[in-house]
């Protein structure tokens, strides 16, 4: 598998740190533990073990895990938080790649939303519905670029096709004013 790109994540899987979370929660209630996977997962967290989920560090991933293990605490529940590198290269890649893959997945499915998007307009949908989902789409890849922590390459093709998209919704809304303009007078 290709392990080259922004950032680079072969040559850095050796020297990245990762921040491990290791937690128990109460069985009941039941909306803490929901709480806390929820947020891992809205992070793009990898879970290593059942309780025990890593992020690349950074400012943004540390101040989120403090933020989870104080609440994790503040719910009767336990939590650490370990700075940690891999034992080995073998290792540091296998847990970058996990991360890519996941991010590859997510990007792949915003791109085949955003086409049938653009059939939906070839074929004369509702703009303003189209806009909508668009913006939807939108949202959805701002928050999945923030889980980018290795740069998939995909990242680029999938924001050029929302640009794309939007242009031709644009486009087809303006040339809609248009005619409605010119025949209204």
């Amino acid at each position: 598998m290709d392990t080259t790109g922004v950032g680079d994540a072969g040559a850095n899987a050796a020297k990245a740190r990762w921040l491990i979370l290791i937690y128990h929660l109460p069985r009941e209630p039941s909306r803490h533990r929901v709480a806390v996977w929820r947020k891992l997962k809205s992070l793009g967290a990898l879970y290593l073990q059942n309780g025990a989920a890593a992020l690349p560090e950074d400012a943004v991933s540390r101040e989120q895990l403090e933020w989870l293990q104080h609440r994790i605490r503040e719910a009767d529940g336990e939590a650490t938080l370990w700075e940690a590198l891999p034992n080995t290269v073998a290792e540091g890649r296998s847990l970058v790649e996990e991360f890519r893959a996941s991010r590859e997945t997510s990007y792949k499915k915003l791109a085949e939303s955003a086409g049938r998007l653009r059939r939906k307009a070839a074929l004369g949908s509702s703009k303003s519905l189209l806009l909508e989902e668009l913006r939807k789409l939108e949202r959805e890849f701002r928050a999945e670029r923030r889980r980018d922590y290795f740069r998939s390459p995909l990242r680029n093709e999938v924001a050029a096709a929302l640009r794309e998209l939007r242009q031709v919704l644009k486009e087809g809304t303006e040339a809609g004013q248009s005619r409605n303009s010119i025949g209204g007078k």
